[in-house]
């Protein structure tokens, strides 16, 4: 071993000594609260970001006086602690070191010139030439520091932020996969609704979160989306505010990896929990169709903010064959996550993405991680974060950066993030749809059943479901459904949305008005009222009347049933009738004995769903003489004749018929003897 290595790895050993004695400490300090000193110290920027060797840091800061004593003998410090921070645990103990805890020495000092009046504020720039860095210079030794900017009064700390220096002397490392996922879902929508949606119309204001949404995804092309269709055809028929957001939406899909979410984001847990997984196709077929975002996007899943990816809401997303489901991100601080897993369901397979929660916190409010955080500390902080993810294997694995369902990503949050992303040696921007094609481990497994108290109950999943499923059947009976079914989907998906899921009592109120509303388009084929009957005859022709009410011809069986067998009915035409009119319908009834029979009518449609209220009445069946006895009797005097030949043919002929016949008639010429001629003429 040379010499220089021989230093390197002395230099290495005690560095790994001094972290193991320094760093519990670290660790074990508790949060601060953010008003212990009256300064509040804002570190503006860092450069460079990452540190190399060679380089000078330049460290910027604002003190703020927010006491009510004037600071005579300001000033600030630069304090840089040595030892390399090795994991994530150390990086937040490092942020939430109480802010009186004793820190390393400074390493430069630059004095405020004039006092700090309470309320006021000056800045100060803080040097630490390359010959003052004092970090190893060999390749392993990269990764995060700890940083502080130090307010002091008269050589009082009376202030205090802490951050992180990027130390990198190494030349390329293997890059972590950064993925960021913005969900696009609007407010809970009713389709039956005829005023102005104004809460679409705020929510799309470049101050609400639609809009906020954009303008986040606006920070880098490399930030996919997860679009619900159904919004943006509703923004585009809204307010002058909504259809030019959704003009910016459908642009922004032509430079954004963009995924749908299935029609009117419906709440996919709650559909897995009741069963119901046909309404869970159409909202998948209707995205599918759905050309607004442009054709052949593919459909992604999202879970709500408290929904756990259970077995049955994964088994629904597998068999509906989405591209992901991206579930709910974890709490800050908690361990990183496998971003990318297959799940493994009883319908197969699905890929399943899971946000990082401290650096998808970052995202949405970069102070709710660090309390005063500024565009200069997240940069830091978030790098910090992801350079011991880096570390962690020769391949690291990706991340993915994603809000709640029910939270907005911050747009300068974004800005800043992204811009750090595309700095660093050891980050790798990535698309979600290159995260999909990366390998993946089968996911840990997952309860079979996690259920939210604010899920739309089964029973009321079951009544849409029900309600539909009859609008389909009965729109066989036109031969046009589409017009007879225009909207009946959307209206059934309205209220299974997630957003509904704040409004418990107003997603009631608008399932049971979809269910009228629903339920409506099925009446309007009925059958006239019938009185009773008398069948006089073995055949005997019935008039029913059939009536549409609706605004399209239909097409129905007339379906008429004996309750006896007495009666029996000749085969009916399907009928035909024009809309808002009526036709008569002959119908052949056949009696075969006399009774009294019950008789139901309904109608059907070609598939055979019952599409009216069935009408009943009564008939009184006494077949006459002429129809049924003459049949009868006429059969019986043939074979009685049939007998009687039978029988004289049998029994020859009688000496009294004989006698009786020779005495009308007289004798019988004498036949001629064989041979000859009688003895009269012959002479004999």
């Amino acid at each position: 071993m040379s010499g220089r290595l021989a230093r390197r790895a002395t230099r290495l050993v005690l560095a790994l000594v001094a972290a193991v004695l320094v760093l519990p400490a670290v660790v074990s300090a508790p949060a601060h609260a953010a008003d212990e000193l009256p300064v509040r110290v804002e570190i503006t920027s860092i450069a460079p970001v990452v540190l190399r060797p060679g380089d000078n840091l330049v460290v910027r800061a604002t003190l703020h006086n927010d006491g009510t004593t004037t600071l005579e003998h300001a000033a600030a410090a630069l304090r840089v602690h040595r030892f390399r921070i090795s994991t994530r645990e150390e990086v937040a103990a490092w942020a939430d070191l109480p802010a009186t805890d004793v820190t390393d020495n400074a390493d430069v000092v630059a004095a405020v010139e004039d006092p700090i009046p309470p309320g006021g504020s000056a800045s100060v720039v803080l040097t630490l030439p390359a010959d003052g860095v004092n970090l190893y210079a060999f390749p392993d030794a990269w990764g995060p520091r700890g940083m502080a900017v130090e307010a002091t009064d008269s050589g009082v700390r009376v202030g205090i932020q802490r951050t992180f220096a990027l130390w990198f002397p190494a030349e390329s490392v293997p890059p972590v996969p950064v993925t960021t996922l913005l969900p696009v879902a609007g407010p809970p929508d009713d389709p039956l609704s005829t005023g102005a949606d104004t809460a679409l119309e705020a929510a799309t204001s470049p101050q609400g979160p639609l809009g906020r949404t954009l303008q986040a995804a606006s920070a880098d092309q490399a930030i996919g989306l997860v679009v619900d269709p159904s919004l943006v055809e509703r923004a585009e028929a809204g307010g002058s505010q909504a259809q030019a957001w959704a003009r910016s939406v459908t642009s922004a899909a032509t430079q954004h990896d963009t995924f749908t979410l299935p029609w009117s984001d419906p709440d996919v847990s709650a559909l897995a929990h009741a069963g119901e997984s046909e309404l869970f196709t159409v909202a998948m077929d209707l995205s599918r169709k759905s050309s607004t975002l442009g054709p052949g996007r593919r459909t992604m899943t999202w879970s709500a903010p408290d929904q756990v990816l259970d077995q049955s809401t994964a088994a629904l997303a597998a068999d509906a064959d989405v591209a992901a489901v991206v579930t709910r991100a974890g709490a800050i601080g908690s361990p990183t996550p496998d971003t990318h897993a297959l799940a493994v369901t009883s319908q197969g397979r699905v890929d399943r993405l899971a946000p990082d929660g401290t650096l998808s916190a970052m995202l949405v409010s970069p102070a709710a991680v660090e309390p005063g955080a500024t565009s200069a500390t997240t940069t830091q902080r978030a790098l910090a974060e992801l350079a011991l993810v880096a570390r962690e294997n020769a391949q690291p694995a990706p991340i993915l950066l994603a809000p709640g369902r029910d939270q907005v990503a911050d747009p300068s949050a974004a800005v800043t993030l992204m811009t750090a992303f595309r700095s660093a040696p050891w980050v790798q921007v990535d698309s979600a749809s290159t995260l999909l094609v990366g390998p993946a481990d089968d996911a840990a497994k997952r309860p079979k059943d996690a259920s939210a108290d604010n899920e739309l109950a089964p029973i009321d999943i079951d009544r849409l479901a029900v309600a539909r499923n009859h609008a389909v059947g009965f729109s066989s009976v036109t031969p046009d459904p589409a017009a007879l079914l225009a909207g009946v989907d959307q209206e059934t998906l309205a209220p299974l949305a997630l957003a509904w899921r704040a409004d418990p009592t107003g997603r009631e109120s608008l399932a049971d008005a979809v269910v009228k509303n629903v339920t409506a388009r099925t009446v309007g084929l009925s059958i006239a009222p019938h009185s009773d009957l008398n069948v006089l005859s073995a055949t005997a022709p019935v008039i029913v009347v059939v009536r549409n009410d609706l605004a399209v011809p239909a097409t129905v069986r007339l379906v008429v049933t004996p309750r006896k067998a007495c009666l029996q009915v000749d085969p009916i035409d399907p009928v035909s009738v024009d809309a808002s009119s009526s036709k008569s319908v002959t119908v052949d009834l056949r009696a075969t004995a006399n009774c009294t029979v019950g008789i139901v009518a309904t109608l059907e449609s070609p598939d055979g769903a019952v599409v009216a209220e069935p009408v009943a009445f009564s008939a009184r069946v006494a077949p006459t003489f002429e129809s049924v006895g003459t049949y009868v009797v006429g059969g019986l005097l043939a074979i009685g004749l049939v007998l009687g030949i039978v029988r004289t043919v049998r029994r020859g002929q009688s000496a009294r018929r004989g006698a009786r016949t020779e005495a009308e008639t007289g004798p019988a010429p004498p036949l001629p003897v064989l041979g000859g001629a009688p003895d009269e003429e012959s002479g004999q």
